[in-house]
């Protein structure tokens, strides 16, 4: 009999369980340590700076910044999560903060585990003047140590955000935050593609610290191994040695955050249903789910690209082995000889843009490394057609149809 699914973890999942915070976090511990470093010294010194991360779509940067939400609460420090509106709308800003969070301490021994932190989702009670009309003074107004979580931080380069006649406060509050002008304690984390980077320094922010820019790549092995075991051994109840199920799903997921998670929480469900028993062929169920929801994340990928877009942008990169960089002019030039010089610049910054396309080493390659493979399967292999060879009888019948017109 199958047993229902339950667990006391309170990290507040998405309703898709491979997206946004992880159940079963494991690694990225040098990024940690550099902005628990970060929290130290803004409190001592009373002001604070920018701390970015960025990466590939899918590669784990929103799991990376609940981590790091939760070690500025264990500090002390108030954390709101933030979009974009809130660097110029003083009424977004005041909104975002009154829903933040706050440590609270529980029990009698005064300590507070990793648990505790993200189990209390009370409103701040910050000292928001309510007559205070720019960003600046909001920010400027509370005393406490405060993080803003800025997810998606590359939305501030697409057209009209911000809008125009807005940038200049934009660029002025993000200036304030990252040079500690604000009279406080005041960290901006933020998170974002490949180009977010490129974004804050129209914006004016064109030097960050050396340990303040997280470039986010795959997990390491052991990284990787460990997540998935937690996900067989904790939320699928596995009974026994899980080696030959996380050898197997290892061999597809490439460390990349996402479908390590994806994979892992479709065997959690197998193993499930299962009563927790590790059967070839509930393994195998267990990986054919992942490779289908892989299939979806990369249909998802490519909205908004047209399929001959595609076509070209597959070909391009199609002599290259899978994650190794191709040349600007080449991958440019490919697309040039469908749309013309221009038209491959505006595709070229789009792929840019979505993720499909970042820099790497002295090129620019696909970073999830399956897509990249995925990409040449459906818009180069399957897009050739070959005609069927004709056979004796059907070219005996055309030529005597011929005769008798």
């Amino acid at each position: 009999m199958s047993k229902s699914r339950h667990s006391t973890s309170i990290i507040p999942l998405t309703a898709a369980r491979d997206r946004g915070p992880t159940r079963y976090f494991h690694g990225r511990k040098r990024s940690q340590r550099n902005f628990k470093e970060l929290l130290q010294r803004a409190t001592q010194a009373g002001n604070g700076t920018t701390f970015l991360i960025q990466g590939a779509p899918g590669v784990g940067k929103t799991a990376l910044v609940h981590e790091c939400k939760k070690h500025a609460l264990e500090g002390g420090w108030d954390v709101a999560s933030i979009t974009p509106p809130a660097l110029w709308d003083s009424d977004e800003l005041r909104y975002a903060l009154g829903r933040g969070s706050r440590l609270s301490v529980t029990g009698g021994s005064g300590k507070v585990g990793v648990d505790a932190v993200v189990k209390i989702e009370a409103s701040l009670d910050f000292s928001v003047n309510p007559e205070a009309r720019t960003v600046m003074q909001v920010l400027r107004d509370g005393k406490k140590p405060l993080v803003l979580a800025l997810d998606e931080a590359q939305a501030l380069g697409k057209p009209n955000i911000p809008p125009s006649d807005q940038v200049g406060i934009v660029s002025s509050v993000l200036n304030s935050i990252h040079n500690g002008d604000l009279d406080r304690p005041v960290i901006l984390l933020a998170a974002g593609l490949g180009m977010t980077l490129t974004t804050f320094g129209e914006l004016g922010i064109s030097r960050f610290a050396a340990r303040c820019v997280v470039e986010l790549g795959p997990l390491s092995k052991e990284e990787e191994r460990a997540v998935i075991r937690d996900w067989i051994k904790k939320e699928g109840g596995a009974k026994g040695d899980p080696t030959t199920w996380i050898d197997a799903i290892a061999l597809e997921t490439h460390g990349w955050a996402q479908h390590i998670q994806s994979y892992a929480d479709c065997a959690a469900d197998q193993l499930t249903a299962n009563d927790g028993i590790m059967t070839p062929g509930g393994l195998s169920a267990a990986l054919e789910a992942g490779r289908e929801g892989r299939k979806v994340y990369y249909k998802q990928r490519v909205e908004g690209f047209r399929a001959d877009q595609l076509r070209c942008l597959a070909r391009a990169i199609a002599a290259v082995p899978q994650g190794a960089p191709a040349e600007y002019r080449d991958i440019v030039s490919s697309l040039a000889q469908e749309y013309g010089e221009d038209g491959a610049q505006d595709l070229f910054r789009k792929l840019e843009a979505e993720g499909l396309l970042t820099a790497s080493g002295m090129g620019y390659a696909v970073p999830i490394p399956s897509m990249h493979a995925w990409l040449k399967d459906v818009y180069v292999r399957e897009s050739i057609e070959i005609p069927p060879a004709p056979t004796m009888g059907h070219s005996f019948h055309e030529r005597k149809s011929g005769r008798e017109r």
